[in-house]
This record gives C-alpha cells, sequence and structure tokens, in this order.
C-alpha cells in the first residue's frame, strides 16, 4: 500500500468502502504489486489507484476514526476487474445472511 496512513489494526468486521477510481502517477520511486493480476507497478509511471476507506474503532488515546488503504492497480481493466470480483463477493455473502 502506498501512502496510507497505518494505525492499529481495526477491532471491528466493518466493511471497506470504495472511494474512488483514479488514474494516477506519483512523484515517488516506490514499486507495489497489482492486488489482481500480481504484475509490478511502479508508482513513477501511469497506474490506477483504488481508495478504500472504512470505520475504526480507535483504542484508547487515540484519535483516528477512519481507516484507509490506496491500492495500486497497473491499468484500468486490473483495477475493474478486481472491482468486480469484490462486488460479487460483498453480494453473495449479503444474500447468505438474509
Amino acid at each position: 500500500m502506498s501512502k496510507s496512513c497505518r494505525p492499529s489494526p481495526s477491532t471491528s468486521d466493518a466493511e471497506w468502502t470504495v472511494r474512488h477510481v483514479v488514474p494516477c502517477s506519483d512523484w515517488n520511486s516506490t514499486t507495489e504489486t497489482c492486488p489482481m493480476c500480481g504484475d509490478s507497478v511502479d508508482l513513477l509511471d501511469a497506474h490506477y489507484q483504488v481508495e478504500l476507506d472504512r470505520e475504526r474503532a480507535p483504542a484508547e488515546g487515540e484519535k483516528l476514526t477512519r481507516e484507509r488503504r490506496l491500492l495500486a492497480f497497473c491499468d484500468e481493466s486490473c483495477a475493474d476487474a478486481w472491482l468486480d470480483e469484490t462486488t460479487t463477493v460483498a453480494d453473495e455473502v449479503a444474500d447468505a445472511n438474509h
């Protein structure tokens, strides 16, 4: 994950929300692994970024109530495929719980 705030792990099972999906290139020489295809993603080059967000229960003395994750995908098709796959799994879980 690139440029993400990494507070202590969440104690809740809150679901992640997709905040936005954007094409970008960073001024950062970091390399990430595409969560969909496993290819290497050089953040200096054009890639797609998905921002995830969820509520978290802060530990005593902590102020952060949100947890954020940034995922780097090699291209739009990988980002779309990951989002489609994630949505399908979430729908199946919701259907099973009803």
